[in-house]
């Protein structure tokens, strides 16, 4: 066999090796209808939720909630005292990945022995240029895990866990870790009276500041035909961001 035929087959068979590992990730829409296909399956829902916020400069008691939603986008928060609960409900990302254009995924990986897609975007996040990871299963489109991180600074980080409802994967625990900028806790100086400003101002550095919320999900009712009038005469202590 000559020195050129066998550089030929080594060639040949190195390409054939690479092929075979070679990563065949889904397409940008493949991977949009992996994620979104779940939620698109409600109609409409109903879910009692618990939230307690840790947060600097912000104080809120734990809250019980009830929550309704019906597509396209009616929702109600009843709720007794001031809440703060996002628009979108228990949906994470949702018309934010819907109408994204910029999805990548950039690995696969294992997460609590599920298999996960690792996918990537750029954003802004509190006003910085920063990189959304997060995890997605790859079998239920769940999104397990985000966060962001700009500077080697992680701003954020949310974890969920799921459960099948009806057929359909939704959250039973959201969790939520969050840094601020120093600045932030301005907005403990609503509220000080006079005598209290020289040891506050006396307290702000130039350190982060750390802030989580913790969010728990039961007694969930799916597509079970929510009429419209329901959503009248929202809690005028509820808002939603």
């Amino acid at each position: 066999m000559s020195h050129i035929f066998k550089i030929v087959l080594i060639t040949l068979l190195l390409c054939s090796s690479i092929g075979l590992f070679a990563q065949n990730y889904p397409s940008q829409k493949e991977l949009q209808n992996l994620i979104l296909g779940n939620w698109e399956r409600i109609e409409d829902y109903e879910v009692d939720i618990k939230l307690e916020l840790d947060i600097p400069g912000f104080r809120m008691p734990s809250r019980n909630i009830h929550y309704m939603f019906k597509a396209p986008d009616l929702s109600k928060v009843e709720v007794k005292g001031f809440a703060i609960v996002p628009k979108q409900g228990i949906q994470p990302f949702f018309t934010f990945l819907r109408d994204s254009v910029s999805l990548q995924i950039v690995n696969d990986s294992l997460v609590n022995g599920e298999a996960c897609f690792e996918v990537t975007l750029e954003d802004t996040f509190m006003n910085e240029l920063g990189t959304i990871n997060f995890f997605v299963n790859q079998n239920t489109g769940n999104i397990t895990e985000a966060w962001v991180v700009h500077d080697g600074r992680e701003f954020f980080r949310l974890i969920s866990e799921y459960d099948q409802v009806d057929g359909i994967f939704l959250p039973t625990s959201t969790s939520i870790k969050m840094t601020f900028p120093p600045d932030f806790k301005n907005l403990q100086r609503l509220g000080k009276k006079p005598t209290q400003m020289r040891d506050f101002d006396a307290s702000m550095t130039d350190e982060w500041l750390d802030g989580s919320i913790k969010i728990k999900f039961k007694n969930y009712k799916v597509n079970r035909g929510i009429p419209d009038y329901m959503f009248e005469d929202e809690t005028e202590d509820a808002i939603q961001d």
